[in-house]
């Protein structure tokens, strides 16, 4: 039995997990990190890193960032600004001692635990979008493999632009109308409830609230309408949604049927509407998708 040592790397902390190749986890915990500078970043790394010296066949990392997985570089780091070309996996295997480093990028780790384990296991067409605090990760799959695209930024959906006469400045941007923070604003502009979070939102769908209800509604077409626009270029199988949004059955519900109403709308009939699927690991996709990538860089899958 191989044991990996798996880290999340986040904007203020770290997760980390020991797990087996049978994915079981033996050992978790975090650790507060920052995002300045390489130091603030690598010091709690290495702190954890040297527990579990020895015990370990390396170290795979998730981080935010465009990533090149098979060379181990990073060519941006989304909030850590300071990421940029950088031999990422190279420079932190140095700095915690040797011990073999592997990275990728958050949401495609995420994909890769459905690819290898869940949601998105024998779909040879498919697409992941990981609805987060303040953007959407996503990744796409083709012939049953993470799509890289030409400078390792497939599945950067994030900057998709809604609006063609950009009257909302970057307002209309995906990251921002459809991420958690969107959810919450779609569901002010019909209620007049502010800072609701998902929980709330959801209680409040739940006891019969029209006007939340309505807010949610739009907020699941507007997501529908990009799901639908991806859709025209990727032609895939099945979508798989992830993220806090998929915590909550009644709000996967609502996505279908906006999926159902957007793509149903579509007079022409020549857009494909894919299946719409809830993610398998929730909360440890991205841990999974890491032991997967280690073992993909390797050599190690079968």
């Amino acid at each position: 039995m191989e044991k990996y040592l798996a880290i999340d790397l986040g904007r203020t902390k770290l997760r980390y997990s020991v797990i087996t190749d049978g994915l079981d986890i033996l050992d978790q915990g975090s650790e507060y990190t920052d995002i300045q500078n390489e130091e603030q970043v690598f010091a709690p790394i290495k702190k954890i890193a040297d527990q579990y010296r020895g015990k370990v066949e390396g170290l795979s990392l998730t981080m935010p960032g465009v990533i090149d997985s098979a060379n181990g570089i990073a060519y941006s780091g989304g909030v850590y600004g300071w990421v940029r070309d950088y031999p990422y996996a190279q420079k932190l295997s140095e700095y915690i001692g040797g011990m073999p480093v592997v990275i990728a990028n958050d949401a495609k780790a995420a994909a890769m635990a459905e690819i290898g384990y869940g949601a998105l296991k024998n779909i040879q067409n498919g697409v992941m979008l990981l609805i987060l605090n303040t953007g959407i990760g996503g990744a796409v799959i083709h012939n049953g493999k993470i799509l890289d695209g030409a400078h390792f930024a497939s599945g950067e959906v994030s900057y998709i632009r809604g609006d063609y006469k950009r009257r909302d400045d970057y307002n209309d941007m995906f990251a921002l109308a459809c991420s958690i923070d969107g959810l919450s604003r779609a569901v002010e502009e019909t209620s007049g409830k502010a800072n609701l979070n998902i929980l709330r939102i959801m209680a409040k769908v739940a006891s019969g609230d029209e006007a939340v209800t309505k807010g949610v509604e739009n907020y699941c077409d507007r997501l529908a309408l990009y799901m639908y626009n991806i859709q025209c270029v990727i032609d895939a199988e099945a979508f798989v949604i992830g993220g806090h949004l998929t915590d909550e059955p009644r709000t996967m519900k609502m996505i279908h049927e906006a999926v159902v109403r957007q793509f149903g709308a579509d007079r022409y009939g020549n857009v494909f509407r894919p299946e719409i699927k809830e993610c398998v690991f929730h909360n440890n996709s991205r841990m999974y998708g890491a032991v997967y990538n280690f073992r993909l860089q390797t050599g190690r899958l079968k």
